[in-house]
Order: C-alpha cells, then structure tokens, then sequence
C-alpha cells in the first residue's frame, strides 16, 4: 500500500514547485486523507542546512531544505538514511483536499506573476 501512496504522490505532486514546508504539510495531508501514517521530520542530511522529510512506512521523501521556497520532492536512498540524523518530529496543522488544491493553485498563481 505504502508504495502506492509513494508512487501517487510522487506523481501526483512532481510540478507543484511548493515550498518544503508547505511541501511537508501537503504530503502529510495527502496521507491522511488515504488514511495512512505518515510522519514528518527536520533531518541533518549534512547539508548546509537541514531538509524536511516524510517517512511511511520504510520509504522517506524528501520534500527539500528548510528554506527552500520551491522544492522537489526525492525519494531517500537507503544509503541517505542511515546517514542523515533527525533533529525533531515536525508537526503541521493537516490541510483538506480542497486546501490542498487551493495552495497548489496559489502557488502556481503566484509562481508565474
């Protein structure tokens, strides 16, 4: 089921250029409107600086660094999480499938003014 999801979103979300925050809330939304755990996290990639990940079940998104205004969303090696150390759980307000399309409109609004 797991990969489904992951393979859905991927899709589903490839062009959305979000920021990784607003990236993080959508992919968390997403899931639970699949009814599906998902959790978010700030993680040290050894980056500059730290990225957000989503994590369901044994897979990890990417969704980019903290500051990133327009992210893509990755899909972590194995090799990258037994790396990247976690600084905190992220917790984020769950947006509706009608938010959810109102922010990917905003943004795509606003990307091209």
């Amino acid at each position: 089921m797991s990969k489904i999801l992951v393979d859905f979103l991927l899709t589903n979300y490839a062009q959305t250029n979000l920021s990784a925050w607003d990236t993080l809330r959508v992919l968390l939304s997403e899931c639970s409107l699949q009814q599906f755990q998902a959790k978010g996290f700030e993680v040290d990639c050894g980056d500059i600086r730290s990225h957000y990940w989503v994590q369901l079940d044994d897979c990890w998104l990417d969704c980019g660094r903290t500051n990133a205004y327009n992210a893509d969303i990755i899909r972590v090696t194995d090799d990258d999480v037994r790396r990247a150390k976690i600084i905190g759980l992220q917790e984020c307000a769950l947006l509706s499938s009608a938010q959810i399309n109102l922010l990917c409109m905003q943004n795509a609004h606003f990307d091209h003014c």
